[in-house]
């Protein structure tokens, strides 16, 4: 009889057990959830790829790609550090994290591979269908005051996959860094998108950047036929601070026209 009085505060003990195992660790305040730190985590890696890419004279803009990722998600180094040291104490749930990571970046591999089939020298061309990026640089990069680092340019050839009346559209985020003044019109970064055809007519759009925003530029389809060529550039002109112009999420897409 003894050992039935015992079974209740067993079964209770076995359920309080299997609470504790369901919650799992208890997480702070401060502790970045499961989906906040895999989303800052990614934008942490992109920042340092591309500053795994910079010169050596330029390694100082590593620091602001990682500025700028804890930036866009609404966080601090500092929580950032503490957030990664609890994770480390629960190296189950960092390996959750780290699955879903791992599973995002090779999804976002597929689907680029999807849109861009680099030809064997080195020159890309693009993929059949409809919304297709056509991007090939970097999707995310900074200019600076210094003449030699102060735009970017691009320009893409026409390839089999080009249709007639196809419109494009750049799209990108812009972000200026250590800007303490207004920015005027004269200092405002510079966006353009053109296209040549074939019988040499050009249509072209250009965005003044006046502060942190983001920029669609399209130019659509119309009657000039075969396209020869799509090219822009980003500039930014002399600025009277230290700015540094981030650039972020950029995309250029090709639209196939619909048939009349």
């Amino acid at each position: 009889m003894k050992s039935m009085r015992n079974i209740p505060l067993c079964l209770s003990m076995l359920f309080l057990a299997a609470c504790f195992l369901a919650c799992g660790p208890e997480r702070p305040d401060y502790v970045l959830s499961d989906s906040q730190m895999e989303a800052l985590l990614y934008d942490y890696h992109v920042a340092k790829a591309l500053g795994d890419l910079e010169s050596p004279s330029n390694k100082y803009k590593t620091t602001i790609y990682y500025m700028s990722a804890f930036e866009k998600h609404h966080t601090t180094e500092e929580q950032f550090d503490s957030t990664l040291a609890w994770y480390s104490r629960n190296p189950d749930a960092f390996d959750r994290v780290y699955q879903r990571l791992i599973k995002r970046i090779q999804d976002e591999k597929a689907a680029l591979d999807r849109s861009i089939a680099i030809s064997g020298n080195n020159r890309g061309v693009t993929q059949r269908g409809d919304s297709v990026n056509i991007w090939r640089n970097v999707p995310m990069f900074s200019l600076t005051n210094h003449e030699y680092d102060n735009r970017l340019t691009f320009q893409y050839e026409n390839d089999e996959n080009f249709e007639d009346h196809d419109t494009l559209r750049l799209m990108a985020r812009f972000r200026y860094i250590n800007s303490h003044k207004r920015i005027n019109s004269n200092e405002a970064a510079i966006v353009t998108l053109s296209i040549r055809y074939r019988n040499d007519s050009i249509i072209s759009e250009m965005h003044r950047v006046l502060n942190d925003s983001k920029h669609i530029l399209t130019l659509y389809s119309n009657k000039n036929g075969r396209i020869r060529e799509v090219y822009g550039a980003i500039y930014l002109p002399k600025q009277n601070e230290n700015r540094i112009l981030l650039v972020d999420s950029v995309a250029l897409i090709r639209l196939h026209a619909k048939e009349q």
